[in-house]
């Protein structure tokens, strides 16, 4: 027989926890927003759709998506272009000046090291922004590789973002 007491003056009233689907519903809506905090710094312990948001970024999936899409680039850059069936929106010139730069960001994505939010964030902006990439818009020359090299680099945590071994 279990003895269960009805006193409830004991009772703490606390905001209940926050539903995960409600979250990932609001991070989902501002994923753009989130990416660009992130990528300019933000701390993601700064709110629950910022952290959310930073470990979906740093996760395997992720990075093999992202590898993925710049091994696209690379391959439609090396293409001829000879119809419009075959164009690609890539801007080739960029892509092949910047190619040496981007098989180094694909090598540090695929590698086992841990690495940064704010990197991931940066590195997914060159590949999805359609509206300012230089992977798609014209821009002065060398453009692309100086920001895939900027963004390569900010993958590496900063000490404080590493691990804590056990």
């Amino acid at each position: 027989m279990s003895t269960r007491t009805r006193d409830h003056r004991h009772v703490r009233h606390t905001t209940p926890p926050e539903r995960p689907v409600a979250l990932r519903l609001r991070v989902a809506v501002k994923r753009d927003a989130l990416n660009r905090k992130l990528a300019a710094g933000a701390r993601p312990a700064q709110s629950p759709e910022l952290a959310l948001r930073a470990s979906q970024l740093v996760s395997d999936r992720e990075r093999r998506k992202l590898a993925s899409a710049w091994r696209r680039a690379l391959r439609d850059a090396g293409r001829p272009a000879t119809s419009r069936s075959t164009m690609s929106l890539v801007r080739r010139d960029a892509v092949i000046d910047a190619a040496g730069a981007i098989d180094q960001l694909i090598a540090r994505l695929t590698d086992a090291d841990p690495i940064a939010a704010a990197g991931m964030a940066q590195v997914e902006q060159l590949i999805t922004d359609g509206t300012s990439s230089p992977l798609y818009n014209a821009t002065e020359s060398g453009a692309l590789r100086r920001q895939v090299k900027v963004a390569t680099e900010a993958l590496d945590p900063e000490p404080t973002e590493l691990p804590v071994a056990a």
